[in-house]
């Protein structure tokens, strides 16, 4: 779906009062678009050239110019790298000590700051963003909210739902899609905020309400190099909420987390209260472990806050009554009834990837999860072992061009925690997918697993195997409809392949 909104500013205006400087040309002319991608600049573009993951905007400012770009904004120091664009009479060029941060702010202030105009609500961490946005989305549906969702699986409004390409898009296209929002009627906007988002300055000139911290674990360590920069990235998202103009602001942080921990001891930086949700260590969202009743078909627990005592929930596993209790703490700080908290997290039926169950007629159970890092692998895998299942049977891979060293420690998980397990591939990418899984096995000492490099021929096998009572845990992937292998994206559904072979078995 292609989402776009037209306004027009004089270059002054939209600059005004920017870490920009205008090199030359008219401060009077006319911009009607922002881009960062030449392909889409036409006449009235201004055209910020940004340096990305794999190539850098500058490359194409020439392209820019030939689609007539009105506009080229490029970073000062190389400037003399571009020195012909101020012989041109029929452009304004203007420098930026970082790109990226005045893309944002151009983009926020062209798109009219819609985070001024809804409640802005950021949820970070490495594991359960997705699910506490749904959790969120339904409880504030239920208040009478009409909510956005930005996140890994979709961007979705009213009845618009948009295929997600980032967790987080570029900054441009956030402002943009926040707007037409807004004018859509919508009033609450729930955002997956990822660190790759926040070290690129993607939200620094969002205005959020509330910001979440789920937890953090071994993941992106290919981009952030180390996990001291991995952390620190994802507490930027509270420091741009200091700087938010919200009058009632506030956040919300997972206090059996350690790093959760290290945020809500820097309570003194912040000039907003920082709430504590937990199981083990008291909090101000405080659930009764002895409480908590889990099944295939969903969980129940109880919570020691005033305002409401019991939740049922649809969801399954333990690590989804701390997604639970992050909604809840936002919920309630956003003044909404008990009882539509209490509803919203039971309507939560599933959620696409994530812990999603198929159940089969023989029997025994499928459960397709995103989890593609050890820690979320471990979790997931506990939380299946608190069904009391017959055997676990856990299909997986790794991804490839990406994080090698959590390679053999999910190895290692998936030993500890499974009865059987077939390693596959994942999106091996450019790697040789048996390399990875060379990387994978590395970490297993035991004789307890198979090697089935196709992945659709090793959910098959597992199903072939699978028993009355048995648990097949398919875990990586999640909601992704596709494969990467080399460059090609083919289309590959975990659960589709899963139901595919269920069927088949029933029907012999």
């Amino acid at each position: 779906m292609e989402i776009k909104i037209y306004n027009s500013f004089d270059l002054y205006t939209l600059l005004d009062s920017m870490d920009v400087s205008i090199i030359k040309g008219d401060e009077d002319i006319r911009i009607s678009s922002v881009e960062y991608d030449s392909r889409r600049v036409e006449k009235e573009s201004i055209f910020v050239a940004i340096e990305g993951f794999e190539t850098d905007g500058h490359k194409f400012i020439k392209d820019a110019l030939e689609n007539k770009a009105s506009c080229i904004v490029l970073n000062e120091n190389r400037l003399d790298e571009f020195s012909f664009l101020l012989d041109r009479n029929d452009l304004a060029v203007v420098t930026a000590k970082d790109t990226r941060k005045a893309l944002s702010q151009i983009s926020a202030r062209f798109y009219g700051e819609p985070s001024l105009q809804a409640v802005v609500i950021g949820v970070t961490g490495t594991n359960g963003k997705t699910t506490t946005t749904y959790m969120l989305e339904s409880i504030l549906s239920k208040a009478g909210f009409h909510c956005g969702v930005i996140g890994t699986i979709n961007y979705r409004w009213k009845d618009k739902k948009i295929n997600a390409l980032h967790t987080t898009p570029e900054s441009k296209d956030l402002h943009e899609m926040m707007s037409i929002m807004v004018l859509d009627g919508v009033d609450c906007i729930i955002m997956e905020v990822s660190s790759h988002a926040l070290s690129l300055l993607r939200v620094d000139d969002i205005h959020f309400d509330c910001a979440l911290f789920t937890n953090l674990t071994r993941d992106h360590l290919d981009y952030h190099i180390t996990f001291n920069d991995y952390f620190m990235a994802k507490v930027r998202l509270f420091e741009i909420l200091n700087k938010s103009c919200k009058q009632k602001k506030a956040a919300f942080i997972n206090s059996d987390d350690n790093y959760g921990r290290q945020i809500l001891n820097w309570r003194q930086r912040f000039n907003y209260p920082l709430f504590s949700y937990g199981i083990q260590n008291n909090a101000d969202y405080h659930c009764i472990e002895s409480s908590i009743q889990t099944s295939i078909r969903g969980t129940r627990f109880a919570t020691d806050v005033p305002f409401a005592k019991q939740f049922e929930m649809r969801l399954a596993g333990k690590f989804n009554v701390y997604n639970a209790l992050a909604a809840i703490g936002v919920a309630h700080f956003l003044n909404i009834p008990a009882g539509r908290i209490v509803t919203g997290i039971g309507l939560v039926a599933s959620v696409p990837g994530r812990f999603d169950i198929v159940l089969s007629p023989e029997g025994f159970a499928v459960i397709v999860d995103y989890a593609h890092t050890n820690d979320a692998l471990e979790k997931l895998l506990l939380g299946v072992r608190s069904l009391n299942p017959q055997r676990v049977i856990t299909v997986f891979g790794c991804g490839g061009n990406r994080d090698k060293t959590k390679r053999p420690i999910m190895g290692k998980v998936s030993e500890e925690h499974s009865d059987w397990i077939i390693v596959t591939s994942d999106n091996p990418r450019k790697e040789n997918p048996e390399d990875i899984i060379k990387d994978i096995t590395a970490g297993m000492k035991s004789k307890k697993y198979q090697i089935i490099v196709n992945r659709e021929e090793a959910i098959k096998q597992a199903i072939a195997m699978a028993e009355s009572g048995d648990v097949i845990v398919i875990a990586g992937k999640g909601h992704e409809d596709y494969q990467i292998i080399g460059t090609k994206k083919i289309h590959f559904d975990d659960k589709e392949v899963a139901l595919k072979y269920i069927n088949e078995r029933n029907a012999k």
